[in-house]
């Protein structure tokens, strides 16, 4: 296993080291502001990956050469109204076309005061991206999205208080299309955010590890769409982390990477593990360590499942980083990856034919819908916020 580590100002990060509300190098008391603690305590959001979009000619151009007309590789989409990162992403395929939907998040000024609830969908041939209904309760980060029979969930994330304290989210919640409003589930068993989150044949919402208030959980949550219930699964038996990256692939999990805590403080983890779903045993999983991936490792990678049945990891950084962007360890700003880490058959690969036009990083997902994935809004260097979208046709 590659560990790259950072240090915390002669503390560490380990929570033990430093009392229990402190958590991405946040000192008790001053919570995520990075203007609060200083330069190498800065918290970073995941940067989404992002790029320039294109808007259109005179004619009115939009994804829609049509997405099964598109060549294979990246193509600029629709962008979004404003600058977003570390927002929850989802897509769903509908009779007219792809649906795609951005909730929350973080805006251009990457301050606790922009972290925000605010809704977008776009629909395929759409020109531009129309506002929801805010997503219920205070602004969080490190929410995740999730398609789920033709509507969108969103779960988990934390919120920051005007103190900086920080708390973790256990809501889940749907957004009933043709009502369009957001309707209150079954609340996790256990509070998450940074989560690694993926669905399941269609039925089930699996959340794996995570972080919960003051520390990284090796918990497995399982959500039954059928009776509105949550069960606990087999522990995952990695390195406990967040701001890992996940998929599903028929009835085949992966889990890469991630940051975990430690007496040297925050250490990014290049690690692949697999878990075998089995529908009769739901919450029985059989894990298989698959060792360390291709280089690099990876922090808040955006994944997503491709029409292909290949699970692709994109973008993120080594770089463990405060959700300002910049770096714990000397305050400056975090380099984005363009690469594309796939998995197929049992192997992973880097294809540097999958390389993105632009680096970002700072991601909760890829949205999948037809036969393209979708990094929508995010972070470029800089660091910048990003409103743009791009899909990925494998």
């Amino acid at each position: 296993m590659s560990v790259v580590a950072t240090s915390l100002q002669g503390a560490g990060r380990d929570p033990s080291a430093v009392g229990p509300c402190f958590r991405f190098g946040l000192l008790q008391g001053a919570g995520r502001d990075p203007s609060a603690v200083g330069p190498c305590f800065r918290f970073g959001l995941l940067l989404c990956l992002v790029s320039c979009a294109a808007c259109g000619d005179g004619g009115g151009s939009k994804l829609d050469a049509g997405l099964a007309d598109a060549q294979q590789g990246w193509a600029p989409g629709v962008a979004l109204p404003e600058g977003v990162a570390n927002n929850a992403v989802a897509g769903i395929e509908t009779e007219g076309g792809c649906m795609l939907f951005s909730i929350s998040g973080i805006d251009n000024s990457l301050t606790t005061g922009g972290i925000h609830n605010r809704g977008f969908r776009w629909r395929e041939g759409d020109l531009q991206w129309i506002e929801l209904p805010p997503l219920p309760g205070p602004p969080r980060l490190a929410t995740s999205a999730v398609a789920l029979r033709g509507e969108p969930y969103v779960l988990g994330g934390y919120e920051v208080s005007a103190a900086g304290a920080e708390t973790s989210s256990a809501s889940l919640q749907r957004f009933d299309l043709q009502q369009g409003r957001w309707q209150e589930m079954a609340p996790l068993p256990i509070a998450i955010d940074d989560a690694g989150v993926a669905v399941w044949r269609d039925r089930y919402i699996v959340v794996v590890s995570g972080w919960s208030n003051t520390a990284s959980v090796d918990a497995v949550q399982l959500y039954d769409v059928e009776s509105d219930t949550w069960q606990e699964a087999t522990a995952f038996p990695g390195a406990r982390v967040f701001g890992h990256a996940m998929g599903i692939s028929g009835d085949e999990l992966i889990v890469i990477d991630g940051v975990a805590t430690g007496a040297r403080g925050f250490s990014i983890r290049n690690q692949s593990w697999r878990a075998q779903l089995q529908a009769e045993t739901p919450t029985e999983i059989v894990w298989t360590d698959l060792g360390p991936h291709p280089e690099p490792a990876r922090y808040r990678a955006a994944a997503g499942t491709g029409s292909d049945g290949a699970l692709y990891f994109h973008g993120g950084t080594s770089e463990p980083y405060n959700y300002d962007g910049l770096r714990y360890e000397d305050g400056l700003p975090a380099t984005p990856e363009a690469s594309t880490l796939r998995y197929q058959q049992g192997s992973f690969e880097l294809d540097a034919t999958l390389d993105a036009p632009q680096a970002t990083m700072d991601h909760r997902g890829l949205a999948a819908c037809g036969d393209r994935l979708f990094s929508i809004g995010g972070m470029v260097a800089g660091p910048e916020v990003s409103p743009a979208v791009w899909s990925l046709a494998p």
